[in-house]
């Protein structure tokens, strides 16, 4: 890459400012004067900017991080010379399995590599100039960070949004330890690429994000985002109105969901997702290898991966009852279902369902058309794509003839009259898993304790659940209120009314035998469902997403059996409050926290926490017996959630942060950071500020309510930037060659900040030659008086510089910037000079300080306020006649160009002709300074001009006449 040039292109050598030295003077002075350092001030309105919360990778900045930082910066100079006070921070996603790995490959420990990669971040960081308010600085790998993670966990443990279950991982068995989705490559592991990565189940945490799918998805209509942003994730929560239907296999119930209860009667096969972890429950003897070696084959259980699948599937030699034909359906394994979606398995209509069809072909099942479009003879036995459109119903005996649409509703009242099935409302957004069994974590604050797990199941009251729906509701904790009629004349243990506070409850699922423990928070008795049927509020919590606008509605809801009623009736009945926990699992007390990370572990084989005796061995805090800690650690996005509130209180010892600090920070103004954490990150964050909200920590709604997202910056070749590529281009490189100016102004020059752009060597020279004629006309300009085309030029500037920066046209403010450079003249006023230099201070911080500086003032122009317009100055007839001028000067060019064709020689004199109005607008130094050659100006009445072929009498408004000699 070339050097700066020596040279203004003209012969004459220029006086390059020692770049280096000038950025670290001032990077030096806002350290100093804590110039970027903030505190929460009533007098002044708020602006708080935010990049997303980078990891330290060993290999530094490279230029995508140094063009999202830049346009962070810009907006935060910008609105802190506005006058408004400025939060600019910036932290470390420590934690994760890149250290670890990194650790165990260079024999080393995940803190020496993270903290060697955050001292270089931050050398970098500072070198460009970015205004960040250092004091705040968060990592999370520091116990003063993880310490709120875990106090976090804590509170959504208590309000019952944490949970256990198993769920599939990959696993070696060379390794004994659970691999992330990244570790594996082509099947097998990153490590041990001989090893075959198996599919297990793991009892695992999950917190329960689904809890507040719909409002997540309902707010995005107040964001301020890219709407492909709001897209993807209406998308990743995927709202589903339709029906949950119970087919009974072996004589057990399966809720299966579908949006399509009109061709319930076309149902020829179930699939049952290939990773659902009671698969095998359904396998018969004769099909068992079969299906193990198909599950085998599955490497992955990224649902990006699982999309790009080729859809197969195992016959499971399971059948299921239809729930109004009673015909046996056979139930295969897929490998496109979620087993995270619904109960995990589908209902296949392949006559109406397009990817049905192509497995239904594929593997010679049956196909049977229900729907059949008005006017069209379909015949299943040779139809070649599945029919999805509207039509009448056939072969669906009782609803033949009736509108697909009308036929959803009948359907599913007759199921509802059999309890086989009710509409539902269904997401595809999963609950988060968040364990990982890796040390390079937060360490989930929970012991294990088999003497409390004993005394709990001993003590425990019991009851016994049929209706697989409300189980499942309990055991994911969507339902959080149990009722039962009073029974005065069962046994003692099981007599419902001696239940009370404190206690807990054993649920027996009959049906497949789960068991679940819950922890009655309160007890509330009611003489009647009169009563009852007047606290709309707890009702909604006991039978979620349902309402009842009748009583008889709700005595319909407790028919369970003939007498329930009736009971009910004479004994009344009683609400619980609850909780679900897991007996033996105790979290650790506030007061204990932080769970420090062991630092001397042994890296190479399994989990290294799980073989930390000093660690996993410990006190349970209840009964003060032998007892273990979990071993598993958080998810790095668990960290990532919240840590925008944490920047509010960065130093708080005693709480995550101070609700009145948060409450003025928040939300943040201006978020920006890559598209790639929509349906993750973004979802996760979104899902903590509510809860939080719910908990009283916070007042307002969404963490974000303005999102951006930075294009992508490729190599000159136009190819993403790559080491094997080696399009690369150090951003650090850069600065020392051009400047850091330079670099920046680079960065927002070429296209909007939210377009991907090419890295351009003519580009980062054009910035630098900017920054070299600002700072040589500064040195060299008279001050005195502007011009009034000048002061119409600055102001012009300055209103435009000023709505493109507010509207992220970063790109437009330099169009004007240049422009206004071009037009600058030999004397200006010092106030023009003094706001034109302001007006580049976000772009160019270093020398608009140094420049500022030049001019005597002693503060920092960084603090200074920015120009405000003098709509007086701007006059439009200026820019009329700078048109009209650029105009002239072409014509001129053209008419010497045509009198050099004709005559064979090139012309000495110009002479020009306008019409006496017009005559200020063309000067006649100027004109003769841009086309090299002298132009003489006449009006076209004055009786002595020179014009000996009457070109005067051609002349017109805004188009002189021209004569060349």
């Amino acid at each position: 890459m070339a050097r700066p040039k020596k040279d203004d292109g003209k012969g004459n050598e220029l006086n390059i400012p020692n770049f280096k030295e000038i950025e670290e003077k001032w990077q030096k002075r806002w350290e100093e004067d804590k110039v970027f350092q903030v505190k929460e001030d009533s007098k002044k309105n708020k602006y708080y900017v935010l990049e997303m919360y980078p990891y330290p990778s060993s290999s530094g900045l490279h230029m995508g991080h140094a063009f999202n930082y830049v346009i962070g910066d810009i907006i935060s100079r910008f609105k802190r010379m506005q006058g408004f006070n400025v939060l600019h921070p910036m932290g470390y996603d420590s934690f994760g399995l890149p250290a670890e790995n990194a650790a165990i490959k260079n024999n080393s420990h995940p803190k020496v590599f993270t903290e060697d990669a955050i001292a270089n971040y931050i050398r970098q960081q500072r070198a460009l100039g970015l205004s960040y308010d250092w004091t705040r600085k968060i990592q999370s790998h520091d116990p003063l960070y993880y310490k709120w993670n875990q106090h976090l966990f804590l509170q959504l443990y208590r309000k019952g949004l944490v949970y256990r279950k198993e769920a599939v991982v990959n696993w070696c068995s060379k390794c004994k330890t659970v691999l992330a989705n990244e570790q594996v490559q082509g099947g097998k592991c990153w490590r041990h690429t001989e090893t075959e990565v198996e599919i297990k189940n793991l009892e695992q945490w999950f917190i329960k994000t689904t809890v507040y799918a719909e409002e997540l998805l309902r707010d995005l209509e107040k964001l301020n985002w890219p709407e492909r942003i709001k897209t993807m994730q209406r998308n990743w929560i995927g709202r589903s109105e339709g029906a949950k239907i119970i087919f009974k296999i072996q004589e057990k119930p399966w809720n299966v969901f579908t949006t399509r209860p009109d061709t319930l009667f076309g149902v020829s096969f179930l699939v049952i997702s290939a990773q659902h972890t009671k698969l095998f429950e359904l396998v018969t003897k004769d099909r068992m290898k079969e299906v193990e070696d198909f599950v085998r084959k599955i490497k992955t259980i990224k649902q990006e991966d699982i999309d790009k699948l080729d859809k197969e599937g195992v016959f499971t030699g399971a059948y299921a009852d239809h729930p109004l034909t009673g015909e046996k359906i056979p139930v295969w394994a897929g490998n496109f279902v979620l087993a995270e979606y619904g109960s995990g398995m589908i209902m296949a209509v392949p006559a109406h369902d397009q990817r049905d069809f192509e497995f239904a072909k594929k593997y010679n099942i049956p196909i049977k058309l229900v729907i059949k479009q008005s006017g069209r003879d379909i015949q299943d036995e040779v139809m070649i794509e599945a029919y999805i459109g509207s039509g009448e119903l056939v072969n669906s005996k009782g609803y033949n003839g009736l509108n697909n649409e009308e036929a959803k509703e009948k359907i599913v009242n007759a199921l509802n009259e059999k309890r086989l099935g009710e509409k539902s409302v269904q997401y595809k957004l999963r609950d988060w898993l968040i364990s990982r069994q890796r040390y390079w974590g937060t360490p989930i604050p929970i012991v294990y304790c088999e003497n409390c797990k004993n005394e709990i199941k001993r003590k425990s009251y019991e009851l016994s659940f049929y209706d697989q729906d409300i189980f499942f509701q309990i055991a994911t904790g969507k339902k959080i209120v149990e009722t039962r009629a009073l029974n005065p004349h069962e046994k003692t243990k099981e007599f419902y009314g001696n239940i009370k506070k404190g206690d807990y409850i054993k649920c027996i699922n009959k049906l497949t035998n789960e068991i679940i423990y819950l922890k009655v928070l309160n007890v509330r008795r009611f003489n009647s469902l009169q009563d009852l049927f007047k606290e709309k509020e707890l009702l909604e919590r006991i039978f979620p997403g349902k309402y009842f606008d009748s009583i008889s509605k709700l005595e319909k809801s407790y028919s369970h059996t003939e007498d329930y009623l009736d009971r009910i009736k004479k004994y009344g009945l009683v609400a619980w409050d609850v909780q679900l926990i897991f007996p033996g699992i105790m979290p650790v007390p506030e007061k204990d926290l932080p769970v420090l990370l062991p630092e001397k572990v042994k890296f190479g084989e399994g989990n290294p926490l799980a073989s930390c005796k000093e660690f996993v061995e410990t006190r349970c805090p209840k009964c003060k017996g032998k007892a273990r800690r979990e071993t598993d650690t958080m998810d790095t996005f668990f960290d990532s959630s919240w840590y925008y509130l944490r920047f509010t209180d960065a130093l708080n010892t005693k709480e995550p942060f101070n609700k009145k600090k948060a409450e003025y920070w928040m939300p943040v103004d201006f978020y920006t950071g890559g598209a790639e954490h929509a349906c993750m990150h973004l979802i996760y964050a979104r899902f903590f500020s509510k809860f939080m909200r719910d908990i009283g920590y916070v007042k307002y709604d969404e963490p974000f309510p303005r999102l951006f997202n930075q294009g992508m910056v490729h190599g000159e070749d136009g190819a993403v930037m790559s080491k094997s590529r080696g399009n690369v281009i150090d951003p650090l490189e850069i600065s020392k060659k051009y400047g850091t100016d330079a670099l920046r102004l680079f960065l927002v020059s070429m296209t909007s900040p939210d377009k991907d752009f090419a890295w351009s060597s003519a580009g980062i020279e054009s910035s630098f030659n900017f920054v070299m004629k600002l700072v040589k006309y500064s040195e060299n300009v008279k001050l005195g008086k502007s011009s009034k085309k000048l002061e119409h030029k600055a102001n012009t500037a300055i209103r435009e510089v000023t709505n493109n920066i507010e509207s992220l046209k970063y790109n437009f403010a330099i169009i004007h910037l240049r422009s206004l450079l071009d037009s600058l003249e030999d004397e200006i006023a010092e106030k023009d000079l003094k706001s034109i230099i302001k007006l580049v201070a976000p772009f160019c911080p270093h020398i608009a300080e140094e420049l500022w500086s030049n001019l005597g003032n002693k503060d920092f122009i960084t603090l200074e306020r920015w120009p405000e317009v003098d709509e007086s100055k701007i006059d439009t007839k200026i820019d009329e006649q700078e048109k009209a001028f650029k105009k002239t000067v072409d014509d001129i060019f053209n008419v010497l160009k045509i009198v050099k064709e004709k005559k064979g020689k090139e012309s000495i004199k110009v002479y020009l002709y306008v019409l006496p109005n017009e005559n200020e607008g063309y000067n006649s130094e100027m004109l003769s300074k841009r086309i090299g050659k002298e132009v003489i100006v006449f009006a076209v009445n004055d009786k002595k001009k020179y014009d000996p072929e009457g070109k005067a009498g051609k002349a017109k408004p805004g188009k002189p006449g021209i004569y060349a000699e």
